[in-house]
C-alpha cells in the first residue's frame, strides 16, 4: 500500500508510457508491412499495445513482490492510443517520446542485494536510477520557422537520483526526482539522404533513443552535461 507511487518515484510510470507506444508502434507498423492502411492499423496497434499492458499488470498482480497498479496500466494505455492521437492530430507528431539508458550509479543493484535477492545486471529493465525518460518537441515544427535546423529538437528528461534506501518494511523509498532540458536530434530528418526502405526503418527505431546530447540538469540541483545519456 502506497509504495507504488514511490518506490522508483513513478519513473516506472514512464516506461509503462514508452512500453505501451513501443507496442503499438511494432503491432501498426507490422499490419501496415501486411498491406492494412494506416487508419487501421493505428487501431489495431493501440488495441495490441492496450492488451499487452494489462498482461503484464495480470502478471504482476499475482507476484511475490508486485501487485496490480491502475497507474501503470493508465500511463501504458496512454502511450498505446498516443500513435492514435497523432493521426487525427497532425499537430502532435512534433511532440515525440524517447528513451536513455546509462550505469551512473550501482544503487539499484545494492539495494537488490540487501533485500536478499539475486541479481543479474543485465536486466535493466527496473534499474530505475540509470534511465530517463523524454518527450522532446520539433521547435521548427511546432513555431513554423526555420531559424533552426529542422532536426534539431528540445527535449524535457525525467529520472530518478541514486539517493534511495531500504525502509524498516524493506520497502525502497526516499530519492528525488531528476529533470533535464537537452538538446536532440530528429534522426529520420538528420539522415535525409539516407532513404532506402530499410534505412527508413532503422532511422524510425533509432528515433526512440535519445543519444548523447549538452543537457542541463534542472532539479534537484543545476549542473551541466557537455553530453548526457
Amino acid at each position: 500500500d502506497g509504495s507504488d507511487l514511490t518506490y522508483a518515484l513513478n519513473v516506472d510510470k514512464a516506461g509503462h508510457f514508452m512500453g505501451g507506444l513501443e507496442a503499438a508502434d511494432i503491432f501498426s507498423s507490422s499490419m501496415r508491412w501486411a498491406g492494412m492502411n494506416e487508419k487501421q492499423s493505428v487501431w489495431y496497434g493501440a488495441i495490441f499495445g492496450t492488451t499487452l499492458q494489462l498482461a503484464i499488470e495480470t502478471k504482476d498482480a499475482y507476484a511475490p513482490y508486485w501487485g496490480f497498479s491502475k497507474w501503470d496500466l493508465a500511463l501504458g494505455l496512454a502511450g498505446a492510443f498516443w500513435p492514435v492521437a497523432q493521426y487525427y492530430n497532425s499537430s502532435l507528431k512534433a511532440i515525440n517520446f524517447k528513451f536513455s539508458y546509462y550505469t551512473h550509479s550501482d544503487i539499484y543493484w545494492q539495494i537488490e542485494e540487501q533485500k536478499g535477492r539475486e541479481t543479474n545486471k543485465y536486466l535493466w529493465q527496473d534499474d530505475y536510477p540509470n534511465q530517463t525518460y523524454w518527450v522532446t518537441f520539433n521547435v521548427s515544427d511546432i513555431t513554423n520557422t526555420s531559424f533552426l535546423p529542422d532536426w534539431l529538437n528540445v527535449a524535457i528528461g525525467f529520472g530518478l537520483d541514486d539517493n534511495q534506501y531500504l525502509n524498516q518494511k524493506n520497502t525502497k523509498t526516499g530519492g528525488n526526482n531528476e529533470w533535464y532540458i537537452a538538446v536532440d536530434y530528429d534522426i529520420p530528418k538528420m539522415l535525409k539522404k539516407w532513404d532506402s526502405p530499410i534505412a527508413k526503418t532503422v532511422k524510425h527505431w533509432l528515433n526512440y533513443l535519445h543519444f548523447p546530447a549538452p543537457t542541463i540538469r534542472i532539479s534537484p540541483k543545476i549542473e551541466f552535461y557537455p553530453l548526457f545519456i
